[in-house]
C-alpha cells in the first residue's frame, strides 16, 4: 500500500487552478475552437479573449462576466479547447 498524500485536497487543488491561471495566455483559441459558443447563445460580437479572461476571473473569484459563465455551463467536453491550447 503506497503512503497517502499529506497535502491537503484544498491546497492541491489550489496549487492547481494557479498553476492554469499563470499558464493562459489569454488567447482565445480555446473558446474558438469550442463546439459550445453558438449553442450557449454567445453573441459572435464576444471576443474569445474576453470570455476567456472571465473564465480566469472565475476561477479566482467565482465571479465572472456572463458570457463566461454562459461558456463555461455550456461545456459538452468535447476536448476542442485542450487540442486548440497551445
Amino acid at each position: 500500500m503506497q503512503p497517502m498524500n499529506e497535502v491537503p485536497f484544498e491546497t492541491s487543488l489550489a496549487e492547481y487552478a494557479e498553476d492554469m491561471l499563470d499558464a493562459c495566455t489569454r488567447c482565445g483559441k480555446c473558446v474558438e475552437a469550442c463546439p459550445s459558443v453558438e449553442p450557449a447563445g454567445i453573441s459572435r460580437t464576444t471576443k474569445s479573449e474576453d470570455i476567456i479572461g472571465g473564465i480566469l476571473e472565475l476561477v479566482r473569484t467565482g465571479n465572472g462576466p456572463e458570457a463566461s459563465r454562459k461558456w463555461a455551463q455550456s461545456c459538452m467536453r468535447s476536448g476542442a479547447c485542450i487540442k486548440a491550447c497551445s
